[in-house]
């Protein structure tokens, strides 16, 4: 099962090619990881950092974009889980608009666990762990776009 959300380019967003500015498609698929912690996962983000120090930084990010995306566009942002490892988490993010499976981009975006006090790595809590298996997908089921 994937994570959904929807987005909505505004003027700023856009650049002056009239098409989405590739930095805020990163942008967004970071809202919709903020919006996965509250909605779907039942901890608001920030909480989790300054509470109960706990981070996942981006590490390493793969993105492709295969459509444009314009002013006033209203895409949603699709989360799934990758892959679950020790102190690290792969997801797979994706863009899509008007009710179509075809993703305008994606990006796969490893993070990793880290106390935010120290920042040295954690292995993943076993908490999290099993809520975030919830939201896992296969690698097939991560759209290519091509």
């Amino acid at each position: 099962m994937s994570f959904r959300t929807r987005v909505r380019y505004r003027f700023g967003d856009i650049d002056d090619a009239g098409i989405a500015y590739y930095p805020k498609l990163l942008h967004y698929f970071h809202c919709a990881f903020e919006d996965w912690w509250s909605d779907g996962l039942g901890r608001n983000y920030a909480k989790l950092m300054h509470e109960d120090k706990l981070g996942f930084p981006a590490v390493k990010i793969d993105a492709e974009f295969f459509a444009p995306i314009s002013y006033g566009d209203e895409p949603t942002v699709h989360l799934g889980v990758l892959r679950i490892g020790g102190a690290s988490l792969t997801l797979g993010f994706w863009m899509t608009k008007d009710g179509s499976d075809a993703p305008l981009c994606r990006a796969r975006i490893v993070t990793a666990s880290m106390h935010m006090g120290t920042r040295k790595k954690l292995e993943l809590p076993a908490e999290w762990r099993e809520k975030f298996a919830a939201f896992q997908i296969d690698e097939g089921d991560f759209p290519s776009g091509r």
